[in-house]
């Protein structure tokens, strides 16, 4: 694939932020650029799964508000999907290169 049509990767303060939400428990991410600028969301769990030399991460989500497409529209969306699945692996990414802990004794389901 040519360089000028590679997919860059979400970033931090740039193409998302991390913000309080009204549950103490959970973070939200809010989206700031792109065709889901606006959206408001938070993961519920995330599992990552080994499949022979690679891993997969499957997540659930719950999205708290939208300013233009409806949620329904969304759940649907697989671009959607993808989007706020390279979110989560920059998220984890980062707390890896911060020396903070991730789940790195086995593939079981954990909350994030």
């Amino acid at each position: 694939m040519p360089f000028w049509k590679k997919k860059m990767k979400p970033q931090h303060n740039v193409d998302y932020v991390l913000l309080d939400s009204d549950d103490k428990s959970k973070t939200a991410v809010g989206v700031k650029t792109g065709k889901f600028a606006g959206i408001l969301y938070h993961y519920n769990k995330a599992r990552l799964t080994e499949e022979e030399d690679h891993a997969r991460m499957t997540f659930s989500y719950t999205v708290i508000s939208t300013s233009k497409i409806p949620i329904e529209d969304l759940i649907q969306d697989a671009e959607f999907q993808n989007f706020i699945g390279d979110i989560l692996t920059d998220i984890l990414m980062s707390q890896a290169e911060a020396n903070e802990k991730i789940r790195d004794n086995d593939s079981e389901e954990f909350d994030i």
